[in-house]
């Protein structure tokens, strides 16, 4: 599958490229699909450059190793798109937990355990 026919093959002609082992197709598809999954990232999610190549190298892997479950052909940019909110969503919830606990927060802890002593 040479770049001019890619441009020319339906979403789905690409996944059933993929299935049986066309690493043309498979090309073809990470081309097809990169821009759109970057522009979630960054545009939608605003990420960081960093957390947008995060979610670019963990979107197609999901896609590489789940294609199989992928129920109709058709379906692959719906797919993609829901692969790469939750992907989105999965850094957002990681740099979630590492924020440090806020000063003010420790005043309530030592208020409330000065209330217990007195």
């Amino acid at each position: 599958m040479s770049d001019t026919l890619g441009a020319r093959v339906s979403d789905a002609d690409l996944v059933a490229g993929c299935r049986a082992g066309d690493p043309e197709a498979w090309n073809a598809l990470v081309e097809r699909f990169s821009r759109y999954v970057s522009a979630i990232a960054t545009q939608a999610f605003r990420l960081s450059e960093h957390d947008a190549e995060d979610v670019f190298q963990n979107v197609f892997l999901r896609v590489y190793e789940r294609l199989g479950s992928l129920r109709s052909d058709d379906a692959i940019r719906p797919w993609v798109a829901q692969l790469t909110r939750n992907c989105c969503l999965d850094v957002i919830r990681a740099s979630g937990r590492v924020v440090p606990v806020e000063e003010v927060e420790e005043q309530v802890d030592d208020d409330a355990i000065a209330k217990l002593d007195e």
